[in-house]
């Protein structure tokens, strides 16, 4: 189990790493854009923390994606 959250944490930062260079944006304009500072949005993107949803869901808003994007494996 905690092996599949390990992974789960990771695939979810890949994405959205993904969606924010697809965006064109950086670690530091993002983390602006959803009020946190660079170092806890590059926690998320490595997988280092558990985010929550409502940070989720500030990151997808930014990025102008929708929640079913950010956790699409397609």
């Amino acid at each position: 189990m905690a092996k599949d959250l390990e992974l789960f944490k990771k695939e979810l930062g890949k994405r959205i790493v993904h969606f924010r260079v697809s965006k064109g944006l950086t670690q530091a304009q993002l983390a602006a854009l959803i009020n946190k500072d660079f170092q806890s949005l590059s926690r998320i993107e490595n997988g280092r923390v558990n985010a929550s949803g409502y940070i989720l869901m500030q990151i997808a808003e930014a990025l102008n994606i929708t929640m079913n994007d950010l956790f699409s494996t397609n």
